[in-house]
């Protein structure tokens, strides 16, 4: 059994976890400066990051239906998970009236 079959997939959500939370925070902050190029280029950044996640997800999945390195399939599918908590809990501290 390799264990670089569980590896890849976790550093490729950990790499675009990352990605998607730089573009993100930059991508706003070129919004909404007024100058320069726009946040077009963060766009960008963030989608390809967010489908090397989307990928590292699935083949998480693959490996843990498998059964090859169970325990770092559960890892990469919990890490691949944060974005979608963090923008869960961002919608909920968003919302004034939510308590």
């Amino acid at each position: 059994m390799k264990t670089t079959r569980g590896v890849i997939p976790l550093i490729a959500a950990i790499v675009g976890v990352a990605a998607m939370s730089w573009a993100f925070v930059t991508g706003i902050s070129a919004a909404l400066s007024g100058g320069g190029s726009g946040a077009l280029p963060y766009e960008i950044v963030f989608i390809v990051a967010a489908l090397v996640v989307l990928a590292a997800l699935v083949l998480a999945i693959v490996n843990l239906v498998k059964g090859n390195s169970r325990a770092l399939a559960v890892v990469t599918i919990i890490v691949a998970l944060v974005p979608l908590v963090a923008v869960i809990l961002i919608r909920i501290a968003a919302d004034p009236g939510f308590q």
